[in-house]
């Protein structure tokens, strides 16, 4: 009776180590060898991921992936045989945050696991999500902060004078005149 009470525990605990097993989208891969790998970009690390073909040294796909979201992608073997140059898939999908599974809708043909290289480069820093802008531009008077939001135009802050206080700034710099050629004899 306690054998078969111990036997359902050690089913129950596997089965459960097998479900918290299928989260295979992390960054870093999956732990495992079925090709799937995951880049998340934050400001700080907003990455590029170009898939290219080592045979003729060509980028064949290329991703900016966005601030605040995750690009998972899984390579399948073997998936097109009448295709001897790119035998094998590619499937991919965007993620608004991170997660741990899902379903990768896209999908193309790419060389095989010896033809293909994956380069994955860092964009300028920092680079901020798309609706958010954590900068605030200083407008008119001194302390009236004014928030900037993405696609209006951000006010021009008013000439401070470089002399003492009070007097007026100093006038602009006069406008050069265009260099004309000599003419020719």
């Amino acid at each position: 009776m306690h054998f078969g009470r111990a036997i359902a525990a050690t089913t129950l605990v596997l089965s459960l180590a097998s479900i918290s097993g299928c989260n295979v989208y992390r960054p870093g891969g999956s732990m495992r060898s079925n090709d799937t790998f995951t880049f998340i970009s934050n400001e700080f690390y907003p990455v590029t991921v170009t898939l290219v073909d080592v045979r003729t040294n060509e980028p064949i796909w290329t991703a900016d992936v966005p601030v605040a979201t995750q690009l998972t992608f899984r390579f399948h073997e073997a998936q097109y045989p009448d295709n001897p140059a790119n035998p094998d898939a590619m499937r991919w999908q965007f993620f608004d945050h991170p997660v741990r599974a899902g379903e990768l809708t896209s999908v193309m043909a790419c060389p095989d696991r010896y033809s293909r290289r994956m380069d994955v480069t860092i964009r300028k820093t920092p680079e901020y999500a798309t609706g958010s802008d954590p900068r605030v531009e200083y407008a008119g008077a001194p302390g009236k902060a004014v928030m900037v939001t993405p696609g209006t135009p951000v006010p021009a802050p008013r000439p401070t004078s470089s002399g003492p206080a009070g007097s007026p700034p100093p006038p602009p710099a006069p406008k050069s005149d265009p260099i004309v050629p000599a003419p020719t004899p």
